[in-house]
């Protein structure tokens, strides 16, 4: 096992396009490390630069204690998950997974041991003398975890390894590997873009936006406090809601929230100690942001001040444990180039655009499922304003 460190990576391509920017990341011995961002982040070309499969710009990869960037990929001592499995077809699942060590001389008696091993690990033993083509996807899958286990490498690098399977196996297999992570304590650094994955399974996610890096935490502090505009948009499913606003003074002396035509919120002291340059930022427009399971549907005990009145539903999504309710809102969405990274859909981001102008937007609440409204029908949605977020129009930076 190692530690892995970016120190100032950079990856330029002849043509002058950088698809790594500045790297500087460390891995510590034993971490689960998650790197996630949209199509074109550069996460692919960050594992392939541990891995030795690509040459490294500028800056020092290092390994253990070891800077790596002359050496090859047999040098490293790593091993790589693809998502394509990689498995030759003519051979036995036991001949797959002890490959490597028999290019590598390793003795019979101990390829058949570690090969023995992984597989009870992996929950192969009864699959070990048949060929791939046999196999479900996610039991491939398992054989070309096994074929990186059984050479005991330094670190494993796993390229969206899930992606060609269905959602449910996806959903088992995540448990299977965040556990075999833990129980075996390998330094990992794993690439997906689905965020999911990527909240459920890691120590740490490392966001990355064209080959910068946005913010490095746990995932539940990413997903509280993200550190830009761009993070805010794209950690969280739903998505949280972010739109233009207005802060003024209120007239009991605080501060008051403006959004669209007709809805003006109280902003309570719990959020503005989240966000202490809010006070700075009284009679401009601001970014504000607004995860969907804060929305509630408010009884004739909440203040107006707290209430969004009179939405007109959309869209439910029924999904038996809760509820997603779509609704028209006045207040613009966010349409900078951080949000154009984030939304990563071209089609969908014409779309936010297309309702900039029309000065309105659809908002996405999660929602207790009794008592479901319909399509069409217009109701009274509350938001627990603790919960606001603020960022700067301009360039995206929390107001903290």
């Amino acid at each position: 096992m190692a530690k892995l460190q970016f120190d100032g990576v950079y990856k330029r391509y002849p043509d002058g396009t950088e698809a790594v920017k500045d790297l500087t990341l460390d891995i510590e011995d034993g971490e689960f490390v998650i790197l996630v961002g949209p199509s074109g982040c550069g996460k692919s070309t960050a594992l392939r630069m541990v891995a030795g499969l690509e040459e490294i710009s500028d800056g020092k990869m290092i390994i253990g204690d070891q800077v790596v960037n002359n050496m090859t990929p047999k040098e490293r001592d790593i091993a790589m998950v693809f998502q394509s499995y990689a498995l030759y077809p003519h051979m036995s699942v036991a001949d797959n997974m002890g490959f490597a060590l028999k290019l590598a001389k390793v003795p019979k008696d101990e390829i058949n041991k570690r090969v023995r091993e992984a597989g009870e690990l992996l929950g192969l033993t009864e699959y070990l003398d048949r060929k791939p083509k046999a196999l479900s996807g996610g039991q491939r899958q398992r054989v070309a975890m096994g074929r990186a286990i059984v050479r005991e490498p330094k670190a494993f690098l796993m390229d969206e390894p899930l992606s060609n399977l269905d959602a449910k196996l996806r959903v088992q297999m995540r448990a299977e590997i965040a556990e075999l992570q833990t129980r075996m304590g390998v330094t990992t650094l794993y690439v997906t873009h689905d965020q999911v994955e990527a909240m459920t399974m890691g120590d740490r996610v490392a966001v990355l936006k064209r080959g910068e890096l946005m913010q490095v935490d746990s995932p539940q502090e990413l997903y509280d406090n993200p550190d830009n505009l761009f993070v805010a948009g794209f950690i969280g499913s739903p998505a949280m809601n972010l739109a233009e606003g207005t802060l003024e003074h209120s007239d009991s002396g605080g501060v008051a929230l403006k959004m669209g035509t007709t809805v003006a919120l109280r902003v309570p002291d719990e959020a503005i100690d989240r966000y202490p340059r809010v006070r700075d930022y009284i009679g401009k427009k601001v970014a504000v942001g607004m995860r969907p399971e804060h929305f509630f549907r408010p009884d004739g005990s909440v203040p107006d001040d707290l209430q969004l009145p009179q939405r007109n539903v959309t869209l439910v999504e029924a999904l038996g444990s809760e509820l997603i309710v779509h609704f028209g809102m006045s207040a613009p969405p966010i349409v900078t180039e951080d949000m154009r990274e984030a939304v990563d859909d071209a089609e969908a981001f014409a779309e936010m655009q297309r309702a900039a102008e029309s000065g309105g937007q659809i908002f996405t609440a999660r929602m207790e499922p009794r008592n479901a409204p319909k399509v069409g029908q217009k109701i009274d949605v509350a938001f627990k304003t603790e919960n606001l977020h603020f960022f700067d129009m301009e360039n995206g930076a929390p107001l903290r």
